[in-house]
């Protein structure tokens, strides 16, 4: 009822509300054709209203064939429009099988905002739902005609239902995401007044100022959660549009965690074993709410990693602390830095960025291609999101809201999570030993590809450029605007600014002129072909996708080597290199290194000639690679 904090709050929160019906503990509201605007304004004038009942609702403002009904009633009549909501036929029901009914009702949203769990799994008995006094209205998920769930109150559905009622087509979350907010909120006002005690400690703030700046911060702390709310719902949104491809990934970090005692799966509703299988048979992935479990125990494990890492350490992370707080804390940069709990929020922070751009498993699966540890893997992360500005280019792609379809706001986060996984793997291979901080491996990294960025289009192969303005094309078809339709299009050859960065530092060579040869090796030695072809692979065994990921990212090394001994046959660095330029001095330096640069290509070129790529022509083209990088890159 409007009484309620939850459920009040709730029925306010928009004017277009059309509420159909609600029940309490004492009273059944319903209005079957309700007029918004007034029964939002009845709605607040209850809520303002100390100790509000439905009771108290104007009957005058309910539409006809609705009413505020007792649940102490024998039994209720029925109106035809209270029939046409319930499905009901009878003349009259008992008040539970009313509200039952309501449970089922066609809707668009079902919201529980008050105690109780109302809906379990058919598989599940009353008796598991643990709430024995809602036995009798208690409605299956799978019987649900509500198009979206959402849980204002804890435990309002189990795990099981909510898994069955994604299952069915409907849209939920769990609970704990529902309600992630009113959480987040308590934990910046702890540690909001940690940090203001430290303050009027140093005496940086007057104690009769410390209410009042609490008071004027108050919008812009809902303002940092419901951003925080955002991503997290949008990091749920990419997992499950990739959920069938990544079961087993999913499967696999189900696993570590259990083997570590950090998860039960029976206790989280998450799939066994034997289930998983069977959902591999079917073609089918986790759920959204399986998927939101995962997500927060990805980022517990993070959080965990970082903690006991130097990481919060470096100096980089004092942004991360402050832009935490609300900007009207923005004097008290000192007091941060002391702030008892400063690791902690850093690591909780960089831990939800990790997982809200990359997906729960992304540690896993960076881990298992490149071969090291968590905090590492979190600071070439952080390098990488930094270097490539990838929020910036989130925040473009998050305005297309109520723009542009939501499934195609998820492909383009889709391009950019690809992008910033690749971009993860190169860096822990070339910054693993943290020699820079991450600083100066940002300040290193971000000249070169801003400088190649606007040149990207031009500079692609052929190869590149094609399958770039494919996907342009598609994504401005479904309603991105060209700009950005490019950006995103281009973030796969793009993210090879690293090697080229790299290779320009280590040839003493102009970016410029080094990102020329390096794609013109590409070109020649059919590197972008192969990938392009390997990148539409479709694998079924998890050992199968790992060793094409490994061998992709030594594709990209051999690459370099290769761009690295054409340099070298350079005796000086030119201050400019068209394309032109370019492929005259990788042929010149291929027909220097005849034998093996001939065996190589003729190698690619049978391997081309009988038909598509395959899995097995992939992974012997790139051991002829290998080869020839090995032979002529030292």
């Amino acid at each position: 009822d409007m009484s309620g904090d939850v459920f009040g709050n709730g029925m306010l929160l928009s004017k277009k509300i059309r509420l159909l019906a609600a029940f309490d503990h004492r009273d059944i509201f319903i209005d079957p054709d309700p007029n918004p605007s007034q029964s939002w304004d009845e709605r607040k004038r209850l809520f303002d209203l100390p100790r509000s009942s439905w009771r108290d609702y104007n009957r005058a403002l309910i539409s006809e064939g609705g009413g505020v009904f007792s649940r102490a009633d024998k039994s209720i009549p029925l109106s035809p429009q209270m029939k046409a909501l319930t499905g009901l036929a009878d003349a009259s029901v008992a008040p539970t099988e009313l509200i039952a009914a309501l449970l089922k009702a066609e809707c668009e949203l079902l919201w529980f905002g008050g105690i109780g769990t109302y809906v379990k799994s058919r598989s599940e008995s009353h008796a598991d739902a643990g709430d024995k006094a809602n036995d009798a209205l208690r409605a299956n998920a799978w019987d649900l005609r509500a198009r979206v769930i959402a849980e204002g109150a804890n435990l309002g559905v189990t795990q099981a239902a909510r898994i069955e009622f994604s299952r069915k087509g409907g849209k939920i979350n769990t609970d704990a995401v529902d309600n992630s907010a009113g959480v987040d909120t308590s934990d910046h006002e702890v540690n909001i007044k940690i940090l203001l005690a430290e303050a009027m400690r140093t005496g940086a703030l007057a104690k009769e100022r410390r209410e009042p700046l609490l008071a004027e911060m108050t919008d812009d702390v809902g303002r940092l959660v419901l951003a925080h709310n955002y991503k997290q719902t949008l990091a749920l949104s990419l997992a499950e549009a990739s959920a069938r491809p990544d079961l087993d990934s999913a499967e696999r970090f189900m696993e570590r965690l259990e083997r570590a005692g950090r998860l039960s799966r029976t206790v989280e509703g998450l799939p066994s074993a034997e289930e998983v299988r069977a959902l591999r048979d079917n073609r089918l992935g986790l759920t959204r709410p399986e998927l939101a479990k995962l997500v927060a125990y990805a980022k517990i494990d993070v959080f965990d990693s970082i903690v006991a890492s130097t990481l919060p350490d470096d100096a980089h992370f004092e942004a991360t602390l402050q832009d935490y707080f609300p900007p009207q804390l923005g004097d008290f940069a000192d007091c941060m830095a002391r702030h008892r709990l400063r690791r902690e929020i850093i690591a909780t922070r960089v831990a939800d960025d990790l997982v809200n751009r990359g997906g729960p498993t992304f540690l896993d699966r960076v881990r298992e291609t490149a071969r090291a540890e968590a905090a590492t893997i979190v600071r070439a992360f952080e390098i990488a999101r930094c270097v490539f500005r990838f929020e910036e280019l989130a925040a473009r792609i998050n305005a297309l809201d109520n723009q542009a379809p939501a499934a195609l706001q998820l492909q383009l986060h889709q391009e950019m999570g690809r992008a910033l996984a690749r971009a993860t793997i190169y860096l822990v291979r070339r910054e693993g030993a943290g020699t820079r901080s991450v600083e100066e491996a940002i300040a290193f990294y971000r000249p070169a590809l801003d400088a190649q960025s606007k040149t990207i289009w031009t500079d692609m192969t052929e190869q590149e450029r094609s399958r770039a303005e494919v996907r342009a094309q598609t994504f401005e078809a479904d309603g991105a605007p060209r700009d950005l339709a490019c950006e995103v299009a281009a973030l796969s050859p793009l993210v090879a600014a690293l090697d080229v960065a790299d290779l320009a530092d280590q040839s003493r060579w102009p970016v410029g002129a080094t990102a020329k040869v390096f794609r013109e090796v590409g070109a020649t030695f059919a590197f972008d072909r192969l990938r392009g072809a390997a990148g539409a692979f479709t694998l079924d065994q998890h050992w199968d996708r790992l060793a094409l990921r490994r061998t992709l990212e030594e594709l990209y090394e051999d690459q370099r080597l290769l761009a690295s001994s054409a340099i070298r046959s350079v005796d000086v660095a030119p201050d400019a290199l068209s394309g032109d330029d370019a492929r005259s001095l990788v042929a010149a330096w291929a027909e220097s290194n005849g034998a093996r640069v001939r065996t190589a290509l003729e190698t690619i070129a049978e391997l081309e000639a009988t038909g598509p790529w395959t899995f097995a022509k992939a992974i012997l083209a790139a051991a002829e690679l290998r080869g020839a990088a090995t032979a002529l890159g030292m």
